[in-house]
């Protein structure tokens, strides 16, 4: 996590004034109309959120959290698809802990919640939709987005081209395309993309490889790179292709859902393995999108509350000689002295402090209070 909020909230939230280094214009690639029965998007909701502790929780989880809308993560990220999909091809993904709470949310907007009987992070999710889909439609072109991204309701529009693009260079190519963001910052908690700028199709470029979360000095040298861009894990890809790809890189974990699926084995025997790991970083069929849309992922406190701060104006702190400070205490003065880069946070019942660049460690914060046994505040 970088030092300065100010910096962080222009990256992340940058406008579409932004000049890209591929010179792309946003453009509707693929008419609607090309975008056929057989397109599927999954909203992938099963994470718990841990770094966002406080905000996220057992009772409500980072994707039910709402920013710069009365709406929920989730709700937005469903809202932004209806121009890719009709209701009836999109699904959620999500486990048993939340899908209570999911299927509250999501109510009828979407077709089918599938529920993961146990999180075994994102291979096994994809692996599980992917089994599903191709029973249901062999023909299938998958788009996989996470919930947990903050996307401006203004930039919609950039975004559905974009998926358009990515999704048409998925079947043309028969591979998987992702959807990258030019960076602005050297940020140094997100995953770069190495892409290949003599070899493009449309408005895509094949992938040469992946960074994930650099050191300062090489993210600084990355956004000199005109080749680089934040991944945003965002993808789309023939459902066929997915399959293949999991049989070639990761087929124990493809045969443990098959299993699974069949009646042979539980779903706490699969193997555990991110989509990144599993496949992503080691397939050669992989092309990504540079994309023109306002991106955040919202992955730790100080992320969440930056940009809950810009849209939630606060009037009730005072600062002397304080500076790049996040506070949000609702019904409390909050005075500062003396004090840079700290992240205040109170809720109902817990008081959080923590330097800004210390907020990754929040996730260890919760394993103690795990182990302490102080399950009320989980």
């Amino acid at each position: 996590m970088e030092n300065h909020l100010g910096i962080l909230l222009y990256a992340t939230l940058f406008t579409v004034e932004a000049v890209t280094m591929f010179n792309y214009t946003a453009v509707n690639a693929v008419d609607q109309t090309r975008l056929s029965e057989h397109v599927y998007v999954v909203i992938l909701a099963g994470g718990t959120g841990e770094r966002l502790w406080p905000y996220s929780r057992v009772a409500c989880p980072k994707q039910l959290l709402t920013i710069g809308s009365d709406k929920t993560l989730l709700e937005q990220a469903i809202d932004r698809v209806q121009g890719l999909a009709g209701r009836d091809r999109i699904w959620v993904v999500t486990t048993s802990e939340h899908e209570a709470k999911i299927r509250d949310c999501v109510g009828l907007q979407v077709s089918r919640v599938l529920v993961e009987p146990s999180p075994r992070n994102t291979g096994p999710a994809i692996a599980y939709c992917c089994v599903q889909i191709m029973e249901k439609d062999p023909d299938a072109v998958l788009f996989f987005v996470p919930a947990d991204a903050f996307i401006p309701e203004q930039d919609e529009t950039l975004f559905i081209d974009s998926a358009k693009e990515a999704i048409a260079c998925a079947q043309a190519q028969d591979s998987i395309c992702l959807l990258g963001i030019t960076p602005t910052y050297a940020a140094t908690g997100y995953g770069y993309i190495e892409c290949d700028s003599e070899l493009k199709v449309g408005n895509s470029f094949k992938v040469n490889s992946f960074r994930e979360k650099p050191c300062k000095v090489e993210a600084q040298r990355y956004l000199s790179n005109s080749n680089m861009l934040w991944n945003t894990c965002t993808f789309a890809g023939r459902v066929s292709r997915f399959i293949k790809e999991f049989e070639i890189h990761a087929p124990a974990l493809l045969y443990g859902v098959q299993n699974f699926c069949n009646g042979t084995a539980t779903y706490h025997e699969v193997e555990s393995l991110s989509i990144d790991y599993a496949v992503i970083e080691k397939t050669n069929r992989i092309w990504v999108t540079p994309c023109l849309f306002s991106w955040c992922d919202v992955g730790n406190v100080a992320v969440f509350l930056g940009l809950k701060q810009q849209y939630e104006k606060k009037e009730n702190v005072v600062l002397v000689d304080s500076n790049n400070n996040l506070v949000d205490v609702p019904g409390k003065l909050v005075a500062l002295i003396d004090v840079d880069n700290l992240c205040v946070i109170q809720t109902d019942d817990v008081l959080l402090i923590t330097k800004k660049e210390s907020t990754e460690k929040v996730r260890n914060l919760v394993s103690s209070i795990k182990q302490k046994q102080l399950n009320d505040y989980l």
